[in-house]
């Protein structure tokens, strides 16, 4: 303890002062430096999915319904899945139907991926058996 209090006690006024301002100046120095280096991060830094977009899709008439689902359930869980806002224009274009698809742009594509997706099931092709036990299919 003698040691500390003789090195102190051996300093001049002025090293004193010096070295009471060159602590605090240098974490000043240090601290604007971090300042600048984190703001010029920040420059660079592009967030993606900031404003949001609006995709409209036309779908085949057969494919909305799979994609409503009963009851709108279908509907219901991706606008809940996804967060993005989705409606069905009541309006038919031909055999076709226009879907509007908004929100951020990662909602809008995994979206858009569910519904590029759904698919109506293929139609079922009535089979008969004829006497000999050979199947066959029937014309629609």
């Amino acid at each position: 303890m003698s040691t500390e209090r003789t090195s102190w006690t051996s300093l001049s006024t002025i090293q004193k002062i010096a070295l009471g301002l060159g602590i605090p100046a240098s974490a000043t120095v240090a601290y604007i430096l971090y300042r600048r280096y984190r703001e010029s991060r920040e420059e660079r830094l592009t967030f993606v999915g900031e404003d949001d977009i609006e995709i409209e899709m036309r779908v085949p008439q057969e494919a909305v319904k799979f994609i409503i689902g009963r009851q709108g359930a279908n509907i219901k869980q991706l606008r809940k899945q996804t967060g993005a806002r989705i409606d069905v224009d009541t309006e038919d274009v031909g055999d076709e139907r226009v879907l509007l698809i908004s929100g951020f742009p990662v909602q809008g594509e995994v979206a858009r991926r569910f519904v590029l997706s759904v698919r109506p099931p293929e139609p079922k092709l009535p089979v008969t058996k004829n006497q000999r036990g050979h199947y066959y299919y029937q014309d629609l």
